[in-house]
């Protein structure tokens, strides 16, 4: 008569067993997730990343690659590479928290301030931070035997915009801006190709290449027919308001290797960003620009850019979007920071707040007066400007 409740209670025991199993396995899965994802209590390095780059073939590409190889190879980090050849499609894995950090150029800037391909009302003002800023470098070259001799001379004469290229667009913009001058002023020309400038310069075609002096390109046209740049006096300080005024995120360079240069040549530089959003545990940041600064040795002749990409050489001064806390960190304990970075840094933080409550209330806005999707952009930004001085 005892051979039903024997039978009820070993059941018991044994779906007690598989319980338990269960919840242990459950749990050691998601510590497993959790260590490769995010940074553990004791400061070390995530186990996995994901990194949103520039193309396959790309400098930008390359450069991220060569770090991604140096943490894997000293500390076991993998590193996932989602390659972009377009902004907003760099942005989107950051967005999405597909990826945590992106080598970035001029979008991350016009993702904070809602600008351009963000203006659209899927987008808006973006919570980004810089991570990292290598400097990189951007001038306009002419020929060597025109009568082009500063920036103000250019008006009248053929200058390029790229298509679809906002952020070569803007900084050829705010080159002008420097001599006095707006895209009224000049001739413009529609190209399609930022590389093709060189031959086009050479060609006759424009008048000044707005470009990174260490481009391939401005060698061939150096080698065909010879180039100068047009300076920009780091002391104008007219000059570079007007400049920052189009584009904050630039500053003075004085370079010398540069195609057609002989000798120190002062033109204008912009971090070249690696990026990310605001909310990415401080710790991972630091740790990683930690990891990197160590290890710099390991990969900095991997490509010539990434020598710049050494703590005494990047920029260090918010410029555009603020630093990211974890960032913050590592330069307090560089001896790379202080209180008027530091000011500059919560004028930022506190620019994105105004950003986003115009943003809010210029959508409520748009709904209420039916603004049409095409018709939004145009919208936002004439609010904007009346919204956020």
């Amino acid at each position: 008569m005892f051979n039903k409740p024997i039978r009820f209670l070993f059941t018991i025991f044994l779906l007690s067993i598989l319980l338990v199993g269960c919840s242990s396995n459950e749990t050691q899965k998601t510590a497993s997730n959790v260590n490769s994802s995010s940074s553990n209590d004791s400061g070390s390095l995530p186990k996995q990343m994901t990194w949103s780059v520039y193309d396959v073939g790309s400098g930008g590409y390359a450069e991220m690659s060569a770090i991604a190889n140096t943490l894997t190879e000293e500390y076991g980090t993998q590193v996932r590479m989602l390659p972009s050849a377009s902004g907003v499609g760099r942005m989107v894995p950051l967005r999405d928290k597909t990826a945590s950090i992106g080598k970035l150029g001029d979008e991350i800037q016009f993702a904070f301030e809602g600008n351009e391909e963000f203006a659209q009302q899927d987008w808006g003002p973006q919570n980004v931070r810089a991570i990292w800023a290598p400097i990189s470098q951007y001038g306009f070259a002419v020929r060597e035997d025109s009568d082009i001799k500063t920036i103000a001379d250019l008006k009248g004469k053929k200058i390029p915009k790229v298509t679809g290229n906002a952020s070569v667009n803007i900084k050829n913009e705010a080159m002008l801006s420097f001599g006095g001058l707006s895209w009224d002023d000049v001739e413009v020309v529609d190209i399609t190709s930022y590389a093709g400038q060189g031959e086009a310069l050479i060609q006759g075609q424009i008048d000044a290449a707005g470009i990174n002096p260490t481009a391939s390109a401005m060698f061939e046209a150096d080698s065909k027919g010879g180039i100068r740049w047009l300076e920009m006096d780091p002391d104008d300080t007219e000059g570079w308001e007007r400049t920052t005024e189009t584009a904050s995120w630039m500053i003075p360079y004085t370079m010398d290797n540069g195609a057609g240069m002989e000798s120190d040549t002062n033109i204008m530089g912009h971090g070249y960003l690696i990026g990310g959003y605001a909310d990415q545990d401080p710790n991972t940041i630091y740790e990683l620009l930690k990891a990197m600064d160590e290890n710099f040795s390991a990969y900095k002749d991997a490509m010539p850019n990434l020598a710049l990409y050494d703590k005494e050489l990047v920029v260090t001064e918010p410029r555009g979007i603020p630093f990211h806390e974890g960032t913050i960190k590592f330069l307090e304990e560089k001896g790379l920071w202080d209180e008027e970075k530091q000011a500059k840094n919560d004028e930022l933080v506190a620019r994105y707040d105004k950003l986003k409550s115009a943003w809010d209330q210029v959508m409520e806005e748009a709904k209420k007066e039916g603004i049409s999707k095409d018709d939004f952009p145009a919208f936002w930004l004439e609010k904007k400007a009346q919204l956020v001085k």
